[in-house]
């Protein structure tokens, strides 16, 4: 066989053995791996805000102002002589009597029937004219949230249901009275109004309370 011939043959013979060599498997390179989304913690649900509590569902002590209480003997304890006399008992000639200071913050006083606490009285200190949105400062804290000067539509929504609403016996039509009356207790809370303001708030024994000229 000749060189060319041979050549020939050996070139045959590789080309056929590349034709048997499996191809290499692609290489696909791999896709680009999506940008990891930002995971946010879910936001708190905020707690719901409570709902205010209206004053006339919070308890009111209607038997005693401080360390005053309705129905305790008055006049021979040593505390007491800090109480000044309005000199009522000399004027109505009975055994109902009036005091203030002592204990009692300013435009406040407390009745005394037959030598005990039937009523505490806080007496309004500004112009009736002007209605107060709040208790002036440092002023006491007084039943069921109320302050002398409010807006008698604030105080009905503060006071327990069964307020009964009377003509007053001065000021009608233009002031009327209202009393609440804790029967379980037996004591009881009135408010003196003038144009749609409260001038006065007292409360103690329902007899004291309906008094309208303070010891008659």
């Amino acid at each position: 066989m000749s060189v060319p011939v041979l050549r020939a043959a050996l070139m045959c013979v590789v080309a056929g053995l590349a034709a048997c060599t499996p191809a290499e498997p692609e290489v696909v390179p791999p896709a680009p791996a999506a940008p990891a989304s930002t995971v946010q913690a879910p936001t708190p649900t905020p707690a719901p805000t409570p709902t205010p509590t209206p004053a006339a569902a919070a308890p009111a002590d209607l038997s005693r102002f401080g360390e005053l209480r309705i129905g305790a003997p008055f006049g021979k304890a040593p505390g007491d002589r800090a109480f000044v006399s309005a000199g009522m008992r000399e004027l109505m000639e009975g055994d109902c009597e009036y005091y203030d200071q002592g204990s009692l913050p300013e435009s406040m006083s407390m009745m005394v029937l037959g030598d005990r606490i039937a009523r505490f009285e806080m007496d309004l200190e500004q112009d009736p004219s002007v209605a107060l949105d709040a208790p002036p400062a440092g002023a006491p804290a007084l039943p069921f949230g109320l302050w002398t000067g409010m807006r008698v539509a604030e105080a009905k929504k503060r006071l327990p249901a069964g307020v009964v609403t009377s003509p007053h016996a001065y000021n009608s039509p233009d002031g009327d009275y209202l009393t609440w009356t804790d029967k379980a207790s037996k004591l009881a809370i009135r408010l003196e109004t003038l144009n749609g303001v409260v001038t006065a708030i007292y409360w103690g024994q329902p007899d004291a309370v309906e008094l309208i000229e303070g010891c008659a």
